[in-house]
């Protein structure tokens, strides 16, 4: 066999070419080595072959005279000497046999098994198995009615909804053909919505049952919720859809100022001397009843209370 002819050959296949011909490959052998001792035992078969019919050509061929075989073996003439000489004959001592070494059935299979999965890491497949790859992965609609309202930043929000055509068909069938899909978005700031009671509200036509828009709110630290349904042309809106509420951020820094937890020099270091950081430090009944005093003198910030009023 040609070396291109195993070279095309898997590694499992030159291995059982290998067996085949009872050529021993050394552990750990890689393709190149298989392929390497498969081409040398078949050049020295080819050499053993040729030597052996270039000898018998050379036997038949005419004026050359062959070897004469003994007439009687070696083992024959002891035996008829011994048998002369009356003596028992001696038992014939046999040779040991050595045997080749066997594998056991099933021994290489998982070896073969591990090939097989690693040159399959790197099989894709001829191009008629190869599965077109989809452009367009995630489906337009996935049938349910949802609706969700996120903030972007401090002004802006998104939206994304869905509605199905069959609710869609069903409620402008008795509210009005002649209705159009629209958003309404809802200020819901400091109140417990309920479809009725918003601080502000307007409307947003949109084109389609299956969409997103953004909202430009501009109003920081508002609380929004949104409506997907239909308007009449005489203003009737019915709600289809109910979103989340979400608040918006700050755009600024917070003007709440919590001065109740302000301490004195004095508390401070009374409270700073517990936690072990000086030299002496304070006992847990120092600090209860200072604790109790501040609650029996109700202390606050300095700038909560008036000043009293100086007698006249």
């Amino acid at each position: 066999m040609k070396k291109n002819d195993l070279t095309s050959k898997t590694v499992a296949e030159l291995k059982a070419l290998a067996k085949k011909n009872k050529i021993s490959l050394p552990a750990g052998s890689n393709k190149a080595d298989i392929v390497k001792a498969l081409a040398k035992g078949a050049s020295s078969s080819t050499s053993k072959r040729k030597a052996a019919v270039k000898a018998v050509s050379k036997a038949k061929a005419p004026g050359t005279k062959a070897k004469k075989k003994p007439a009687v073996k070696k083992a024959a003439v002891k035996k008829l000497v011994a048998k002369k000489a009356g003596r028992p004959e001696a038992p014939a001592v046999q040779a040991p046999v050595r045997r080749p070494w066997q594998i056991p059935p099933g021994a290489e299979e998982p070896l073969l098994a591990q090939e097989r999965v690693a040159d399959a890491k790197y099989y894709t497949g001829t191009e008629e198995q190869r599965p077109a790859v989809p452009f367009d992965t995630l489906a337009h609609e996935y049938g349910s009615e949802r609706m969700a309202l996120m903030a972007r930043d401090p002004h802006m929000a998104f939206s994304y909804w869905e509605l199905p055509q069959t609710r869609l068909e069903k409620e402008k069938a008795w509210f009005g053909w002649d209705s159009k899909l629209c958003v309404r978005v809802y200020d819901v700031t400091g109140v417990l919505f309920d479809g009725t009671n918003a601080t502000a509200f307007f409307d947003q036509e949109v084109p389609d049952r299956i969409g997103n828009w953004y909202f430009d709110f501009g109003r920081p630290n508002h609380s929004f919720c949104a409506d997907l349904g239909l308007l009449a042309p005489n203003g009737r809106f019915l709600t289809l859809i109910r979103s989340n509420s979400v608040t918006m951020p700050r755009d600024g820094v917070s003007d709440v100022l919590d001065e109740e937890w302000m301490l004195m020099d004095e508390e401070f270091m009374k409270l700073y001397g517990m936690s072990g950081s000086t030299s002496g430090g304070f006992s847990s009944q120092q600090v209860q009843e200072l604790m109790s005093q501040r609650r029996m003198l109700k202390i606050s910030s300095p700038g909560l209370f008036s000043k009293p009023k100086a007698k006249k």
